[in-house]
Formats: structure tokens, sequence, C-alpha cells
């Protein structure tokens, strides 16, 4: 009788030992899931790398978050609707979403998307193309800007020595 109940017991340890081991990895899975979700909510990265793909989705009246949301992973905007359904709650643009058609980018980030589907950029546009031919002066560094599409080139971060022999080299090279 002896034996029965040693036996019974380290039979017994070792299911309660197993049971542990299966609920201590799911906790751990869970954890990692849940972490790595909250960290897509706010790290907002886009479907695709840029340049991407327009894509045109259209958007009812009738829509809510989950249907606008499944649609967008349907046409390729995002990877996940149930994120992007949870960036829609959390967004200031919320409220703010117009139906219509649109032409989206699938390297858009959700803050971009939304804020299309808002309607966010349409003034900021106009105000922009007003002000393109104005000269801007950025007093950190004193450059002039004639319009807001040219680009700043940084000055030469080298020696002195390696550009008069590479002008050197030039002259040289035209005689």
């Amino acid at each position: 009788m002896d034996a029965k109940k040693v036996v019974g017991a380290f039979v017994g340890m070792v299911l309660r030992v197993i049971i542990a081991i299966f609920v201590l990895y799911y906790l751990y899975q869970t954890a990692i899931s849940a972490y790595n979700f909250g960290y897509r909510i706010f790290a907002d990265l886009p479907c695709a790398i840029a340049p991407g793909r327009d894509i045109q989705v259209t958007v009812t009246e009738s829509m809510d978050e989950k249907e606008l949301a499944k649609e967008f992973e349907k046409v390729g905007l995002v990877e996940d609707w149930k994120l992007f359904r949870v960036q829609i709650l959390l967004s200031e643009y919320k409220e703010d979403l117009k139906p219509g058609i649109y032409t989206l980018n699938n390297s858009m980030n959700s803050e971009e998307l939304l804020a299309a589907l808002a309607g966010a950029g349409e003034e900021d546009e106009n105000d922009e193309n007003a002000d393109a031919d104005a000269k801007t002066t950025d007093p950190a560094n004193e450059t002039i800007m004639n319009n807001a599409d040219d680009e700043v080139v940084p000055e030469f971060e080298g020696n002195q020595e390696d550009g008069a022999q590479e002008g050197e080299d030039t002259v040289q090279e035209n005689e």
C-alpha cells in the first residue's frame, strides 16, 4: 500500500507541474501578444514601404469603425483590421471621418489615412500653395529657400586639405 501512495503522489506532482508549465506558457504568450498589439497601436507603422501603391476605397456613411477597418484590410491599406479599429477609436479624427471615394496609398500610416478621411489636409494645402513662392529664411542656418520643394544641401564636412586636393585634381584634368 505504501508504494501505491508514493506512486500516486509522484504522478499527481508531475501532473501539477505539467499543468503549471502550460499555464505559465499561456500567460507568457498572452503577455507577449498583448505587448506587441499595444506597441503596434502607438508605433503607427505603414502597411508598405514608400512609395507604395495607390488604392481607391469607398467610405459610406453607414460604415462603422469595424466595417471601415475590415474594408481597409481587404484592399491592402492596413495589415490588421483589429489594430486599425483600435487606432480609429483612439484617434482625434474619430468623429470627423467623412464618406466619399478616396485614393490612398498603402505606405501611409494610420494617422495619415485617418487625416485623409477626415479632410484635415484640405485647408493646409491651400495655405501651402499660397506661400510656396514666398521666400523664407531659416534663422538657424540663415539659408534662404525660394520654394517649399527646394532641397537644402549641407556644407562639406571634411577637412580643408581634402577639398583642396580635389579642387587641384579637377584643375589638372581641365588643362
